[in-house]
């Protein structure tokens, strides 16, 4: 996979949350490290990354 980068900074991320007293963010990250696993393993993002489908997948959060 040769987007396994990706995996490799959101996982530092979590890390640093989870070292820095940030268990919401790491819990977070955690979520998101295996979305992007997934994505990445099914080719869910390969239409986005050729223009095909950005935007596509928008969630929209509430305010903490």
């Amino acid at each position: 996979m040769a987007d396994e980068w990706i995996i490799e900074v959101l996982s530092d991320l979590r890390n640093f949350a989870q070292n820095n007293g940030l268990p919401h963010l790491a819990s977070e990250l955690e979520n998101t490290v295996a979305v992007a696993s997934q994505e990445l393993c099914t080719g869910v993002g390969a239409g986005a990354a050729a223009g095909g489908g950005a935007g596509q997948h928008t969630k929209h959060h509430k305010k903490m």
